[in-house]
């Protein structure tokens, strides 16, 4: 599966201080990178309503949410999880 990085989940990286925040993300996308496919990347849930968008809570307070197709998986936000929660049901 090909990895793509939106320009959102960029700009919200961006923003994290946090450096184990930051290590902890990117420990997560060399897992994602390695994966076939999204079932051997077990800390991901399906959003209700949607059967191709992922969320997964890295840290106690964030969130990763991405968005698949047959041949790759896009990282589409990465924030604080009330914020994409409230996104992800509006």
């Amino acid at each position: 599966m090909h990895l793509k990085i939106s320009e959102q989940f960029a700009k919200d990286f961006k923003t994290i201080t946090d450096q184990s925040l930051r290590k902890k993300v990117k420990t997560v996308l060399d897992t994602i990178k390695t994966a076939p496919n999204i079932q051997y990347v077990t800390q991901f849930r399906v959003v209700s309503g949607n059967d191709n968008a992922y969320k997964m809570g890295i840290g106690f307070y964030y969130m990763l949410g991405i968005v698949t197709s047959d041949d790759e998986m896009v990282l589409m936000r990465f924030l604080h999880r009330d914020v994409l929660l409230k996104a992800l049901n509006s």
